[in-house]
């Protein structure tokens, strides 16, 4: 039976949407035009965006006239029927089809509109994405010199274009329209295989979406179709002429061997290596490549939303060695909740939220609230918020899968009672990350006494031998970096006399 609904092409930018568009496009009874930028709410000026005003707000259609919200939904709907059924019958056909990265974010969006649709969730390589991203080929640049620069996050939101921003995206935005999908009408389709297995992949989109397959539909080049200047997509189609599988594998030459390795971990489906370790800063390590490379990441990230960015205090250690060694192993494809305490405008936590895991924030300080809300509503990820008045978190026991501490415990007064309340809200088989100031009065060190009390090295060993986290013995501390990473942190203020440390524990049963 032929189906007359609309069909809906989604997924991440770079991940072959425009390909799968032109070959719709291609079938005799499917127009698929260019991008529409005016249909989902990643831009105010939009049908979704006036619908909401029409909808929602004081001064909008239904409560001023006190008409019911389905009389402007029907309206939207008309009107976007209406502006693509009109292109589709121009080129003599009777089915529209609609793509644009963007619209990801909106899926409920589309489907309120039109249950009836049927979706094509487009997937590519991980790697390979963020590579086509952040390296502009040559016959796209010039099309948009922002876009070369900058990468959208979300409506309003938008950070550098770095191959690890476009990996939090792919990431994130993969996760979003799967969920938005789920118990409706969609069929994932890998790009691979569109490029590899062509006949096969397109016969079965046809068979989804209710058509016939054309095999003409495979040689889209001899068709015509609209492929606007502006649109990135479109000058790859202009510039190929026939699908291609040549870019399959493309991270493995066009990403350098440092990236991947940095970037692997952001990809990988089911749990990675958590090493259960402790150490102290290491000079060495700080300025690696490797923890150089880290850092440079979230800086490019965090700088434009707003949060902390780091280049010569001890978080540049710290960041990088909590990742490598525990929170690049998680699961982030099972959305492990993550408990942040103290977590200011440290940008870790919403790398984390991007990347799949449920974020709670714990906080004194209110004034953060509102950069807060604003990331939230506008990255459109799964973050929450708790503010605390002392050192007690307010969550269920065994809530937490993962609780992160960046440099906090020398700010709680009872370093007792707050390892026992780390381990009362973290599952058995959670992990504890953490990182600490250690100042060791016996080396000359000193800690202001505004900013707290550091840990001493045999606190530090408390912490790691504590009974919830195995009861383990001392660990094997490098005192030999401490000199070294002292001279390198007074360099940065000369309150600085200090060094830090960082553990990855797990709880135990």
């Amino acid at each position: 039976m032929t189906a007359t609904g609309p069909i809906f092409v989604l997924g991440v930018p770079r991940s072959g949407t425009t390909l799968l568009r032109t070959i719709l496009d291609s079938h005799s009874a499917i127009a698929c035009g260019p991008e529409t930028p005016w249909l989902g709410a990643h831009q105010p000026r939009s049908v979704q965006g006036l619908l909401n005003f029409l909808r929602d707000e004081r001064q909008g259609y239904c409560a001023s006239f006190g008409m019911p919200r389905e009389v402007a939904t029907d309206a939207a709907r008309r009107l976007v029927s209406d502006l693509m059924g009109a292109y589709a019958a121009s080129r003599g056909k009777r089915r529209w089809a609609e793509k644009t990265p963007d619209n990801v974010l909106f899926a409920d969006f589309l489907f309120e509109m039109f249950p009836e649709a049927r979706a094509v969730h487009l997937v590519r390589d991980g790697l390979d994405t963020a590579a086509s991203t952040s390296i502009i080929a040559e016959h796209r640049k010039g099309i948009s010199a922002w876009h070369e620069r900058n990468l959208s996050l979300g409506p309003g939101v938008a950070v550098a274009n770095t191959p690890f921003a476009a990996l939090l995206r792919w990431r994130h935005w993969n996760g979003v329209v799967s969920r938005s999908l789920e118990g409706r009408a969609s069929l994932r389709v890998r790009y691979e295989e569109l490029v590899s297995e062509p006949e096969r992949t397109v016969r079965a989109v046809m068979a989804h979406v209710g058509e016939s397959f054309e095999p003409g539909m495979l040689d889209y080049a001899r068709h015509e179709h609209h492929l606007p200047a502006w649109e990135w997509g479109s000058a790859d189609v202009r510039a190929h002429g026939s699908i291609r599988t040549d870019r399959v594998g493309r991270a493995s030459t066009d990403l350098d061997a440092l990236t991947r390795e940095i970037l692997m971990p952001m990809v990988r489906e089911g749990p990675g290596r958590v090493e259960v370790s402790a150490a102290l800063a290491s000079v060495a390590e700080l300025q690696s490549p490797r923890f150089r490379r880290f850092m440079g990441f979230v800086n490019a990230f965090a700088a434009p939303l707003g949060l902390k960015t780091f280049t010569n205090w001890s978080k540049v250690w710290e960041y990088p060695w909590v990742w490598f060694r525990g929170l690049s192993g998680l699961d982030f494809g099972s959305r492990p909740r993550v408990v942040d305490l103290g977590s200011e405008l440290s940008p870790m936590p919403w790398i984390l939220a991007l990347l799949g895991a449920r974020v709670t924030l714990v906080e004194r300080n209110r004034k953060v609230e509102p950069a807060w809300s604003s990331l939230r509503d506008r990255l459109r990820v799964d973050v929450d918020w708790k503010f605390v008045d002392d050192d007690r978190i307010p969550l269920a026991d065994g809530t937490a899968d993962v609780l992160t501490s960046f440099s906090v415990i020398e700010h709680q007064p009872d370093r007792r009672a707050a390892v026992e309340e780390a381990a009362r809200v973290i599952r058995p088989g959670g992990l504890f990350a953490l990182s600490f100031d250690v100042c060791e009065p016996g080396m000359g060190m000193t800690f202001p006494e505004w900013n707290g009390r550091a840990m001493t090295l045999r606190e530090a060993e408390e912490v790691y031998g504590h009974a919830a986290f195995g009861g383990r013995g001392r660990p094997e501390w490098d005192t030999g970096v401490l000199g070294p990473f002292v001279a390198w942190h007074r360099e940065s203020a000369p309150h600085h006399n200090y060094a830090s440390g960082a553990m990855v524990l797990r709880r135990a049963p």
